[in-house]
């Protein structure tokens, strides 16, 4: 028997991260984003990178998102935007990647890529791919001390982030630093403690579990919900090898790490 779905946030915003070029479960994730009551969407970055179909979902988030920061592959893309493939493409899976982008991306998408902040602020939510704490350097946030490195930058009552693919809430309270991993029932923040939400992956999940994974916040009630979606993996696996892409990162793709 399916799961029942999470309850809906009314006027939530709809926040993804973590794409990698995997079309399949980005479009799965749109379907289920379609039947919830959301007032927006908002791109945490790395829509490309790993994957075999990033200017499809370079495109189609453009056409969706309300807000898209940009990522650390985005990042590493414009760094060989308009140069010759080097060592690096022959002999690493992630640049090799980032190489589909040359052709698979138009001069619009690379301009847009190019214009992508890295921190966005929306009322009291900040958005942004990586840390707070030099964000041009895309810290990655799985301790104590490195959240306290992003609170510490940190101006509003809740911001979000990706980059680790796996959903954690980070709750700091008079100073004191907690973490949870959060199911899929609806989670109540509360208004005396500072949160950064890690919202998981769409197109690369690493928590063991297969389903691509998004975040609805409502800003107004302060309450979130963590979706967990399921998608055509063998359908997205066939597309990397046909693109000679790493067969490690296919097959991760079937054990959710």
């Amino acid at each position: 028997m399916p799961e029942a779905p999470s309850p809906v946030v009314p006027g939530a915003l709809a926040i993804i991260s973590d794409i990698h070029g995997n079309i399949d479960a980005l479009t799965a994730v749109l379907r289920d984003v379609a039947t919830q009551e959301c007032q927006g969407l908002i791109c945490l970055g790395d829509i490309v990178g790993y994957g075999p179909e990033p200017g499809e979902c370079v495109r189609l988030i453009r056409k969706v998102a309300a807000i898209t920061v940009m990522g650390n592959h985005e990042a590493m893309f414009l760094e060989i935007d308009g140069k010759e493939p080097d060592e690096r493409e022959q002999s690493n899976s992630i640049w090799k990647s980032l190489g589909l982008c040359r052709e698979a991306l138009t001069p619009d998408d690379k301009e847009w890529i190019r214009d992508m902040p890295l921190v966005a602020i929306m009322g009291d939510v900040t958005f942004l791919h990586a840390s707070l704490h030099e964000p041009q350097e895309f810290d990655y946030i799985y301790s104590l001390e490195l959240a306290g490195d992003h609170f510490r930058a940190q101006e509003t009552p809740v911001s979000f982030h990706g980059h680790t693919h796996v959903p954690v809430i980070w709750e700091e309270r008079r100073g004191a630093i907690h973490y949870t991993m959060p199911g899929e029932e609806p989670v109540q923040l509360d208004p005396a403690c500072r949160y950064t939400i890690c919202v998981g992956s769409v197109g690369q999940p690493r928590n063991h579990d297969t389903r691509a994974a998004y975040a609805l916040f409502d800003p107004d009630k302060r309450r979130l919900v963590i979706r967990r979606v399921a998608y055509d993996i063998d359908s997205a696996q066939k597309r990397f090898f046909q693109r000679g892409l790493s067969g490690f990162n296919s097959v991760r793709l079937a054990l959710g790490e």
